[in-house]
């Protein structure tokens, strides 16, 4: 009787567990069920968001992508094309590239790569346009000194910093005719001019005399295309070392400061290490842009696509615009020539840009 009773009870404790754990199972089978579905609904919601934040990034970056697309890596394919072939704008450039066309010079397609070589008169005025872009980048070193010193005391506590940043900041955002016209007014090579009755001599600042790129009046004159230069560019520089500055761990400099370093020692192991990325960023920048400079001095001497001013103040971008206006004023094959100087230009560039980063790196080893 009792063994009944005692296998009875198991019986019912047997059943009684197994119930639990069903229940158990079925609790955790519903709990897991429902994460999994609080997380399929979290990632379809992420997803949704995702998707619609890729489209307004794919929105906002469309206009530059194709910019970028048409008028850097198109136009450098019709480039390379055209630097092998008669070309001389008299006809679309669609009939001529697709019309079977396509003969240089004398049959020759790298008639105008020898051409550039073997043309002394030329290769004089490619000299000089090199000589002009080297030369004013002399406003590089100046325009980076300048600025990082203003960038340091508009980041002082000082009253009005902001309104000083908006000042400095204003050329940046002018127009480049206006500028020129006033430093036209300010450097007039008569006694007109405002900075000639400031120092009661008449200069010949605008007008250099017949000669090379290296004579003593084109060198005077390059120098209004610096200082324009280095003025119009001072503000966006100082921005960009600003922004620079305030990333700067401000316990590196106390603790220097605690260790008995003077502002100098502060600025040069301190400041200048942490800052050197957006230094490298301004001079890459500058350089490229150094190389391209042809707005400034063409509208400063009055348009110097050919002559005298071609030779003494513009920069190597004012041959090939010159020789590119020529061959579609008097449809001689000239754009040929062109576009193998913007070829010889673009390897220039890319040349010392390679040089700039190999110099980084090897500071950084």
């Amino acid at each position: 009787m009792e063994e009944m009773i005692s296998a009875q009870n198991a019986e019912v404790v047997q059943s009684v567990e197994e119930g639990a754990i069903s229940v158990q199972t079925s609790e955790i089978v519903e709990s897991v069920d429902g994460a999994q579905g609080a997380v399929a609904k979290k990632r379809k919601r992420r997803n949704r968001q995702e998707r619609l934040d890729n489209f307004w990034g794919w929105a906002f970056c469309a206009p530059l992508l194709f910019g970028t697309i048409a008028f850097v890596y198109i136009a450098l394919i019709i480039t390379v094309v055209l630097s092998f072939t008669s070309y001389n704008g008299s006809t679309p450039l669609f009939e001529y590239l697709f019309g079977g066309n396509m003969s240089a010079m004398n049959g020759d397609p790298f008639y105008w790569y020898k051409y550039v070589f073997t043309n002394e008169n030329l290769f004089r005025w490619v000299y000089c346009g090199l000589f002009n872009a080297v030369f004013y980048m002399i406003g590089i070193p100046i325009g980076m000194v300048l600025s990082m010193f203003f960038a340091v005391c508009m980041t002082r506590d000082i009253k009005g910093a902001n309104v000083y940043r908006i000042i400095y900041y204003l050329p940046s955002v002018a127009s480049t005719i206006a500028i020129v016209y006033t430093f036209n007014r300010l450097f007039y090579s008569t006694d007109a001019g405002v900075i000639n009755q400031l120092i009661g001599k008449t200069i010949k600042w605008l007008n250099p005399e017949a000669g090379l790129a290296w004579s003593p009046s084109a060198i005077t004159s390059k120098w209004v295309v610096i200082i324009m230069s280095t003025w119009k560019g001072l503000g966006g520089t100082i921005i960009l070392y600003i922004a620079g500055l305030s990333g700067i761990n401000a316990s590196h400099k106390e603790a220097a400061s605690i260790d008995g370093a003077n502002g100098w020692i502060t600025f040069w192991r301190i400041v200048f290490p942490q800052l050197w990325p957006t230094i490298f960023y301004n001079i890459v920048t500058a350089v490229i842009g150094g190389m391209q400079i042809y707005m400034e001095p063409d509208l400063l001497f009055g348009g110097g696509n050919t002559g005298t001013y071609l030779q003494q103040t513009s920069g190597y971008v004012g041959l090939i615009v010159g020789y590119s206006h020529l061959g579609r004023m008097s449809a001689d094959p000239l754009i040929g020539l062109s576009s193998v100087l913007g070829i010889f230009l673009a390897i220039i560039i890319m040349i010392m840009t390679l040089f700039q980063f190999y110099l980084d790196r090897k500071n950084n080893a």
